[in-house]
Formats: structure tokens, sequence, C-alpha cells
């Protein structure tokens, strides 16, 4: 843990509902909502504050406004400040917005009803379902690390939502590891698999996932714990941005916008290619690919690396 803490100073957080964007729609809006749920023990309430400052510090990478991420606390954290926080946000999400939803913290489910754990009484996933449904953002990522997360991997999913849970089912109820990676992933070169500089929710969820098994691979001990991912525009979810890509020049920021519009568009592409009749989708293809060539090419310039 100690290098998920070395992200940020612990805030006592355990619910992270975080906007991150998606790649290459810049005049979309970007919000963090962020909500500390119940640590229990001091051990894991240190850890799940840990995790979910880094999370908001990946979180305010994204957003345009540093008043689009949201933080929730302690006393402000209980259900109905829960309720109240996340009307409120409905209430400023656009259509064209993104938003991601984290759950970072203890969970339970008794055969019938899954609940996360906030101070004093829970929220069910009923409940929880039906304030994600109010948000207007068609793009939507909803990241549940909860022990028993997987008894809402189904109920939740939902057209331009990806859904994500630490488990496989309701019935895998210890605490799990799966936000401590997933906090670790959104600050990785590693997790950037194509290294654009930017961490999408697929590749988070990669990452995340390869790391919690070999935790319990490295360690000898069965995996209590099997994370799972609903892809639904994940590859195009932008969840956090590395220092380069933070740190870039006005014009190379341009091109690298560019070039994740460029690839969104290509993955789109193929998502739509059983659609396209004749050469309409080679044709396409080709055209994407010329221009994502060309400004790789730019990009390769002004940072002193093409040949």
């Amino acid at each position: 843990m100690a290098a998920a803490a070395a992200l940020g100073t612990p805030v006592r957080c355990c619910w992270l509902l975080g906007l991150a964007g998606l790649g290459g729609l810049a005049e979309a809006a970007s919000y963090t909502f962020i909500v500390a749920g119940l640590g229990g023990e001091t051990h894991y309430a240190e850890k799940f504050d840990s995790q979910a400052n880094s999370v908001a510090e990946a979180a305010r990478r994204v957003a345009a406004d540093p008043a689009q991420v949201i933080l929730l606390t302690g006393e402000a954290a209980r259900r109905e400040g829960l309720r109240e926080a996340l009307q409120d946000l409905a209430q400023k999400v656009q259509p064209g917005d993104t938003v991601a939803v984290y759950l970072i913290g203890h969970g339970s489910y008794d055969g019938e009803v899954y609940k996360f754990n906030l101070p004093g009484p829970d929220i069910d996933g009923a409940e929880l379902a039906e304030l994600l449904n109010a948000l207007p953002a068609r793009a939507q990522l909803v990241v549940n690390a909860s022990s028993a997360s997987g008894a809402v991997f189904e109920p939740w999913a939902r057209d331009g939502r990806t859904v994500v849970t630490a488990t496989r089912s309701g019935t895998e109820r210890n605490a799990t590891r799966f936000a401590e990676y997933w906090a670790l992933a959104m600050f990785s070169d590693e997790a950037d698999i194509n290294k654009n500089g930017v961490v999408t929710a697929a590749e988070a969820f990669e990452y995340t996932s390869r790391r919690v098994a070999d935790s319990y691979t490295d360690e000898g001990t069965l995996a209590t714990e099997h994370p799972q991912l609903h892809d639904d525009g994940a590859a195009r979810f932008e969840v956090a941005r590395l220092a380069a890509r933070v740190q870039a020049s006005p014009a190379e920021e341009r091109l690298m916008n560019e070039r994740d519009r460029l690839e969104n568009e290509i993955a789109s592409l193929r998502e739509r290619r059983a659609q396209l009749e004749g050469d309409a989708y080679l044709d396409a293809l080709q055209e994407l690919l010329l221009q994502l060539a060309l400004v790789q090419r730019e990009i390769d310039a002004l940072s002193g690396t093409s040949q």
C-alpha cells in the first residue's frame, strides 16, 4: 500500500463516483463525484482513504475544472447526503457529458439484496441503480470495487454504460484488492498499453485484473475475487492522464486530442463493420488510418522521436 499512499494524502473516502471523460470529446464536461463510505476497521479505512484520494487526483487531471471533482466525506456521506448529492449532480450533467462511478469499500449480499456500506444506514443496489439511471449522461462508467459487487453486474448494465465489478457474484464476500490496483493503474505507464499518455477504462481493467490474479498466485492462496467487465465503450473511456500527457505542450496536446478522436472513430467503425456494405468499411478505415498516421508523424516531429 505504500505506493498507493504516495499518490496523495489520504482522505476519508471509500466510495468514489468519478467522472472521467471520453478521449477526444473535449467539448464534453467531465465530473468526478467522490463519496466516503464506511471503512470499518482502521486497517481498511486507511486503505480505502488512500485509494479514494488517488482516484480523485487522477480525475482532476482529466476534468477541465477542478470544481467538477466533488468529494463527500464523513457525515456528509450518509445515505441521504449521497442521494441529495447525486440528485444535484443529475441537474448539472448534460447528455454529452461523461460520468464514471467508483464504489470502493465493503459491500454485502444476502442472496437477494446487495448493499454498499455507508456510515449509518447502508444503500442498496436498487436505490443506487435508480440514482445512476437519473444521470442524463449517455456515456457512463460504473466501477464497483466492493465485496459482493458481482450481484449488481447485470442489473446495472445498460446501453452506453460500462460496468466493472470486483467480483463475479454476490457470494464472493471477502474484502477485495481491486481498488488498490485500479488506483495504481491510473498512474502507471504499464497500464497505458498503446503508450498515448492516457489510461482508458479497458486498459485499467486489464492491468487491475492481472495484478489482482497475480497477487493471489504469488501468495499461493485461492483467489476470492474475479473481476468482470461489461464492455460498452470501455476502450474509449478515459479515466486518467499520465504525467507525460499532462506536461505536453499546447501543440502536442492538440495533436494528441486529434489522435484520440481518430482512434475512437476507428474503434467505433470496427464495431459497426457488419452494418456497412461492400467496400465502405475498408474505404473508411483506410482514410482514418491515413489521417492517424499523419497526426502521429506530427506528434513524433514535435517530441523529437521521428527518424
